[in-house]
């Protein structure tokens, strides 16, 4: 054999060790090199972003944390590089809660990878990281927490699973995912270590929601929900000179901590934003407002009430069926005459009325700075047919948001001008404010002196006759209105023998610094509202006023 040859030989077994060893590599070892290229690449992680922070904000400008990011650790393993999975077991059961026999049947796995733990704490981490435990190490993972649990779920919503990514699901971490999530930093390649685009942070949110209102809410909310066995219940509190919301509770709720527990999905919908109730007689003031508005009738105007009234096949009547004779416009309020609204409606007529209520915004969305809001729903009046314009002008037959129906008395109260309901106050970055909500109004809905007049006769209401006075406060002008309303059948024409009692009211009542809307369905062992939710819409209001240091309006009132 020549020099070529043995050359030739030579290459030749050079080229088939070649071909065993990357075999060996590519194939037989190819899961235990993927996870290690993974943590390679591991270095990545350091150009994700860190989530904003989301804050309630007091009325001293103290941020409480509502929704926050944490770095906490994932204890990771191989198990095929494991050599003594029961003394692994014994070192690190001394730090983390681990059940023996799932992390020994783990450790047993036929796997390249498997999660042992999540959620460690930064001091734990350190502490295991100390042992140097073969086949074990330790990843960062960044976590949303939610310090006040289930407390205004529904406005925060939570950050899950879009696919195979974390983002925001409902509320304002949806809302505003883009900017709570910053920007990712780019490598040049999969090799580099060069950055082309620069991480940015998340930006933090403050919201209008005050921590102490919102937390007498959930309260309040919780002892409806218990005492009177009610399907749900909702409270909002808002300013009605700015739109801003102070408080949005609503039961049942979820915790965003444990989300992938809840099993009906329903319960992550936002009641006051992404629902419509047909919510009765707290609708009767936007009525009594478009009539006097529009100088159909004023406040000295009179009707004869006979109880009930025939509309073609229809009868209509007052909640107890009794007629009071010749009443003026302030008894339809003070004594809900349902009567007496149709009759208002009437001296309106019926184009006209419909221009009010879709001025007030009922079938429209109120632009509230959350996602998937959705419109009031007035379809009954494109019937043209009296009977439809007669219910709505007392609340029943056109169906509205919470929300919505709350914007739209706020216009009642604050002079007449229709506010854009918000939650956002602030963006921050770090204590430098990137950008501030200004109050929106939407559209003038009402004179001012009409708005005045509603406000003079809901006081009288409160002072005079509301709960036999239960809701009256001393040195206070408190405006307010009670509805209970049928509640429809689901799938079917007509209504149920259930209930939806509903309570609205605003202070002080010719300078309102706060209106409070509450709802329950179905509570059980009291017919009306004014039976339910007197109590609960006093609490609430003593303790805003408290609370915000509002002075007394009557004259000769001391300051509480």
């Amino acid at each position: 054999m020549g020099r070529l040859g043995i050359v030739a030989g030579i290459l030749a077994v050079l080229a088939g060790i070649v071909t065993v060893r990357l075999f060996f590599l590519q194939v037989s070892r190819a899961d235990e090199y993927r996870t290690a290229a993974a943590q390679q690449h591991a270095v990545q992680y350091l150009s994700l972003p860190k989530r904003g922070n989301i804050f309630f904000e007091d009325k001293e400008g103290v941020l409480i944390p509502a929704a926050i990011t944490r770095q906490t650790f994932i204890l990771e393993g191989n198990p095929r590089r494991m050599e003594n999975p029961q003394r692994a077991y014994d070192i690190l059961s001394e730090f983390l809660l681990l059940e023996q026999d799932k992390f020994i049947a783990q450790a047993a796995a036929d796997s390249t990878y498997v999660v042992f733990a999540r959620d460690i704490s930064r001091d734990a981490a350190a502490t295991i990281a100390q042992h140097e435990i073969p086949g074990i190490w330790l990843s960062g993972e960044d976590r949303r927490s939610y310090p006040e649990g289930a407390t205004a779920s529904h406005a925060l919503g939570f950050v899950g699973f879009v696919h195979d990514a974390r983002a925001g699901r409902y509320g304002v971490e949806q809302q505003y995912d883009g900017l709570l999530r910053g920007t990712s930093g780019k490598y040049a390649g999969e090799r580099s270590r060069k950055l082309t685009t620069k991480k940015e942070d998340g930006r933090d949110l403050i919201l209008t929601i005050d921590p102490h209102v919102q937390s007498l809410a959930n309260t309040i909310a919780a002892d409806l929900m218990e005492r009177w066995q009610a399907v749900s219940v909702g409270i909002l509190v808002l300013d009605p000179q700015t739109g801003a919301i102070r408080a949005m509770e609503s039961l049942p709720a979820f915790n965003p901590n444990a989300y992938g527990d809840v099993k009906d999905y329903e319960v992550f919908l936002n009641p006051f934003t992404q629902k419509v109730f047909e919510m009765g007689s707290i609708v009767k003031p936007l009525t009594m407002a478009a009539g006097l508005d529009a100088r159909a009738i004023t406040e000295e105007t009179t009707y004869y009430d006979a109880g009930t009234l025939k509309m073609g096949d229809a009868t209509i009547g007052n909640y107890d069926g009794k007629g009071r004779g010749q009443q003026k416009m302030y008894d339809i309020l003070d004594q809900s005459l349902n009567t007496g609204t149709v009759f208002i409606m009437q001296q309106l007529g019926t184009r006209a009325f419909r221009d009010y209520m879709d001025r007030f915004g009922l079938g429209s969305n109120t632009g509230i700075d959350l996602p998937q809001e959705i419109a009031g729903n007035l379809r009954n009046l494109d019937t043209g047919r009296e009977v439809e314009y007669a219910t709505a002008s007392f609340g029943q037959g056109i169906a509205v948001t919470p929300v919505g129906l709350a914007s739209a008395l706020a216009a009642v109260a604050n002079g007449g001008e229709l506010m854009r309901p918000y939650v956002m106050q602030r963006i921050q970055e770090g204590d430098t404010v990137i950008e501030e909500t200004k109050p929106v109004v939407r559209r003038r809905v009402l004179k001012e002196e009409s708005s005045e007049a509603v406000s003079r006769m809901l006081s009288n209401v409160v002072d005079k006759t509301l709960a036999g006075g239960a809701v009256a406060i001393p040195g206070y002008h408190i405006a307010a209105k009670t509805g209970t309303a049928q509640i429809p059948k689901k799938g079917a024409s007509g209504y149920s023998d259930a209930y939806l009692h509903a309570f609205f009211g605003y202070a002080p009542a010719f300078d309102p610094q706060f209106l409070i809307l509450l709802y329950m369905e179905q509570p059980q062992g009291m017919p009306y509202a004014s039976q339910t939710l007197s109590e609960p819409f006093r609490k609430l209001t003593e303790f805003m006023i408290s609370y915000y240091e509002i002075p007394p309006d009557r004259k000769g009132a001391r300051n509480p």
